[in-house]
C-alpha cells in the first residue's frame, strides 16, 4: 500500500511516496479507500516543520481531507455500509494520523456520507475548510441581519465562511486582495467587498481566515473569531477594548460534515473545480500549490 510521508521537515523534495502496511479498522473505526484529497496550508506548515504533529511517529503520513469508499467496519462501527461514499477530516497536527494513504482508518464519527452528485476531487475540498468555516460561523453566534467581515473570503475557508453566513441572513463584507479575486467571490452573497484593506467599524463580527489584525474593523462590543492558531489581536490592544477574540482549532465531526455535505448536495453550498494531481504526482501538486494561483489543489488515485 502507498503512502505519502515524510521522515523530516523540508521542501517539495521531503515527500516520499512508501510503501507501508495496509492498516486495519479498530473498535469504532472505518477502512476506507482513498479516493480524493487536497492540500491545505496545515499540510504544507506540516511538511515544512513549523506545526509539528503532537502524535504519531516518524514517517508521517500526510492529509487532513478525505473522499473514499468504506471497505470495512471495525467493531462498533455500523452507520456506513460496505461500498459507501464517505468524506472525512482528520486532525492530522492532533492526532498523527494522515489521510494520503491508499486505505485509511477514521473513526465512525469523523466521516460523514459523501454528497451525491459531486466528484471525489471536488468533495475532498471539503473537510477541513469547510468545518473550519461552520465551526468558526458557530463559535462567531452571530445576531441575525448584522455586518460580518470575511478576510481571505477567496480562499478555501473564507468562500464556504461567505456561503454560511449569507444563508444565516448575515450581510456578509468580504476582504479580498484584489479585482481578480473578488471576481472569485460566490455571486450574490457578498453585500461589500473591500479591497486590499477595510475600513473601519465596519462590523459587528469578524471571520478571520489570513492570521492578522483587523480588529480595528470592529464596532464596539464586537467579536472576532480566528482560524489560524497564534494570530489573535492582542487583548491589550486599543482596538480591541471592550471587544471580545477568540482562536479555534478545527475538530473532526462527523456531524458537522453531514451538515456541510447535504448543503453540497443541494447545491446550497459551492465548491469550485480543483487542479487535479496523482497521488504519485504529490511533489508537483505541492509546487504548483506553492506557486499560490488561488485554484485549490486535489489529489486522486
Amino acid at each position: 500500500m502507498l503512502a505519502v510521508q515524510f521522515d523530516k521537515p523540508g521542501s517539495t523534495d521531503a515527500l516520499l511516496l512508501n510503501e507501508t502496511a495496509e492498516p486495519s479498522a479498530g473498535p469504532g473505526e472505518v477502512l476506507i479507500e482513498f479516493e480524493a484529497s487536497t492540500i491545505n496550508p496545515a499540510d504544507v506548515k506540516i511538511r515544512e516543520g513549523s506545526i509539528p504533529p503532537r502524535a504519531g511517529t516518524v514517517p508521517f503520513t500526510l492529509g487532513y481531507d478525505l473522499v473514499g469508499v468504506v471497505v470495512a467496519n471495525g467493531p462498533g462501527a455500523h452507520r456506513h455500509a460496505v461500498g459507501t461514499r464517505v468524506v472525512g477530516m482528520s486532525a492530522l497536527a492532533l492526532t498523527g494520523r494522515g489521510t494520503w494513504s491508499e486505505r485509511v482508518c477514521l473513526p465512525e464519527s469523523s466521516i460523514a456520507r459523501a454528497p451525491e452528485g459531486v466528484s471525489p476531487a471536488v468533495a475532498a475540498q471539503l473537510p477541513l475548510a469547510g468545518l473550519t468555516a461552520l465551526q468558526a460561523v458557530q463559535v462567531l453566534a452571530p445576531a441575525p441581519e448584522t455586518d460580518i467581515l470575511v478576510t481571505g473570503a477567496a480562499g478555501a475557508i473564507g468562500r464556504l465562511a461567505v456561503q454560511l453566513l449569507h444563508r444565516k441572513g448575515q450581510r456578509v463584507h468580504a476582504l479580498v486582495r484584489d479585482e481578480v479575486q473578488a471576481a472569485a467571490l460566490p455571486s450574490g452573497e457578498v453585500a461589500e467587498v473591500h479591497l486590499g484593506a477595510v475600513p473601519d467599524n465596519v462590523a459587528e463580527g469578524v471571520v478571520d481566515t489570513i492570521g492578522a489584525d483587523f480588529s480595528s474593523a470592529l464596532r464596539p462590543g464586537g467579536s472576532y473569531v480566528g482560524v489560524v492558531p497564534g494570530c489573535l489581536p492582542s487583548k491589550a490592544a486599543p482596538s480591541m477594548a471592550g471587544k471580545t477574540a477568540k482562536v479555534i482549532v478545527t475538530r473532526e465531526s462527523g456531524e458537522g460534515l453531514d451538515a456541510l455535505a447535504r448543503l453540497v448536495e443541494r447545491q446550497e453550498l459551492v465548491l469550485p473545480t480543483p487542479a487535479i494531481y496523482s497521488l504519485e504526482k504529490i511533489r508537483e501538486a505541492h509546487e504548483e500549490y506553492e506557486r499560490r494561483t488561488g485554484r485549490r489543489i486535489a489529489i486522486v488515485r
